[in-house]
């Protein structure tokens, strides 16, 4: 008999599907078209697919970890709604569906779509006016939390469930935009899209599996029209530009940032870094872009971390020493977990009073000359974690994933300045992108070393650059000739296989006393 699965959210029943005996709940649950976080991508390693079985008081079982063997009742964790730059929808009133001279109104959508969320801006395409914007997290998540782990997931099973969940989720995404805009499908005409190389593959229905591996061959480098895929919720004979990528982990993200950035408008030397799950960076200087990108890992996005979180509510976002700790946490929420912002904030806090010392071992409370010792305390692996709240720590563990992460951030700068010639002390800019680069503490980050701490003068941080180059290209030939003039004056470093990434990676472990 074939079994079935009863899944539910906040108590109600939201699907009833027929299970497959012997498939993973994770999987069952993603085939009926429900959202289950998932960072590691079901390899049983983060813990964070937990769901009850029975009731949502009942047994607590790893989603990925669990085989369907007869009737099931699933209750899910309560729908992630994150915290990012670009969130919500923006609704200006209605839309004037007409302009000034009696015509149909031409719009376009302006998309980014980011390993971690995807944000659309629908826009008038003769004033280049936003309209609306509706973002959410990017559904692909419960496949892996980083491109590594999807394209893992795609050599494994094939790539069309994450082409899907992500088309799917565009068409939802514009029909957001459109309904809140008062205006109709058909109006329409072009789509721009700036998103790293694995993800535009993804978008486009490309198989990213080359890219997991050395040579990391990629199917297209992109910086032209193709035809909008079925389903969206667009005109008749609609085109998509994809930004121009400049290598398989240098995307089109990048490329439309520097853009935004106003990089062609200096000689530099400017330091342009996006960082997340995978750290992209660029050095401007004269007419060259020197660019390169680090394996970061997830870390700085709250996965793979012990209670580590996404940027959603209860997670907290800042944490310093002011004559006891203070943290502070999003949404109106009990603290259960940390973000990458609070966990920067966290490691710094741990440096700054000597509960971590330069090589990133956590003391003993008895090691500690500070009031942060009674926060430090023996876990259940008898290591030593960082106390936050009651029910959030931060392990020595998490201590060793966020060195990993900041080195490779780290090195892969002091690579760009060896290769392009250019001292520290010659950068006249540091632009950091992103929405993790929006959100953290930029003291926090050069404490920790993730760069210079004779950058902080020069830093600028300014947001979802990604997403505003979309949209400029999406209004504006002339910048989509200069997207493509930034990719052929850009030179792309290899850094898997460097000896000066890895000779700076072991120098940059260490952190700055």
């Amino acid at each position: 008999m074939t079994p079935i699965i009863r899944i539910y959210r906040a108590g109600e029943l939201i699907r009833e599907t027929e299970g497959v005996p012997g498939e993973t709940l994770l999987k069952q649950i993603t085939d009926a078209g429900e959202f289950l976080d998932a960072p590691c991508g079901g390899k049983g390693r983060c813990g964070k697919c937990l769901v009850h079985i029975g009731s949502p008081d009942g047994q607590a079982v790893l989603a990925c970890q669990t085989r369907v063997d007869g009737d099931l009742d699933v209750h899910l964790p309560d729908k992630m709604v994150m915290t990012i730059a670009d969130s919500g929808i923006i609704e200006s009133g209605k839309l004037k569906i007409e302009n000034e001279r009696g015509l149909a109104r031409r719009l376009g959508v302006a998309v980014d779509i980011g390993t971690t969320s995807v944000v659309a801006h629908l826009t008038d395409l003769e004033t280049c006016a936003r309209i609306a914007t509706a973002s959410g997290v990017n559904a692909q998540r419960q496949y892996g939390a980083d491109v590594i782990s999807r394209i893992q997931y795609c050599a494994e099973h094939g790539h069309e469930a994450l082409t899907a969940a992500v088309q799917d989720q565009l068409a939802s995404l514009i029909q957001e935009t459109l309904s809140a805009a008062g205006a109709k499908s058909d109006s329409v005409e072009y789509i721009s899209i700036a998103a790293n190389t694995i993800m535009q593959h993804l978008a486009a229905g490309y198989s990213p599996v080359g890219m997991g591996t050395a040579p990391f061959t990629t199917v297209s480098l992109f910086g032209e029209d193709l035809p909008a895929w079925t389903g969206l919720p667009v005109a008749p004979g609609a085109k998509i530009y994809y930004a121009p990528a400049i290598s398989a982990y240098v995307g089109g993200d990048i490329t439309a940032g520097m853009l935004a950035a106003g990089l062609e408008d200096t000689q530099g030397p400017v330091v342009f870094i996006d960082v997340g799950t995978n750290g992209e960076i660029a050095l401007k200087h004269d007419d060259t872009y020197y660019c390169c990108a680090t394996a970061a890992g997830p870390a700085f996005e709250g996965a793979e971390i012990t209670m580590g979180m996404a940027a959603i509510p209860g997670a907290i976002d800042h944490v310093k020493w002011d004559n006891g700790l203070k943290v502070s946490v999003i949404g109106d929420a009990s603290a259960r977990g940390l973000c990458g912002s609070g966990l920067l904030d966290a490691l710094a806090t741990l440096l700054e009073t000597g509960a971590v010392d330069e090589t990133g071992r956590m003391l003993d409370a008895d090691e500690i000359e500070h009031g942060i010792s009674a926060h430090i305390a023996t876990g259940h692996d008898g290591k030593n974690v960082f106390r936050l709240t009651e029910n959030v720590i931060m392990s020595a563990a998490d201590v060793r994933k966020l060195q990993l992460a900041k080195s490779a951030i780290a090195a892969g700068i002091q690579v760009l300045l060896l290769h392009s010639g250019v001292a520290e002390a010659d950068i006249e800019a540091f632009i950091l992108a992103g929405g993790f680069g929006s959100f953290m503490d930029q003291n926090s980050a050069a404490r920790i070393g993730l760069f210079p701490e004779a950058f902080l003068p020069l830093t600028k941080t300014m947001g979802n650059t990604a997403g505003e180059g979309a949209a400029i290209a999406l209004c504006s030939a002339a910048a989509r000739q200069t997207l493509s003039r930034i990719r052929e004056r850009c030179e792309y470093i290899e850094l898997s296989t460097s000896q000066a990434f890895n000779d700076q990676f072991v120098e940059q472990m260490m952190f700055p006393e």
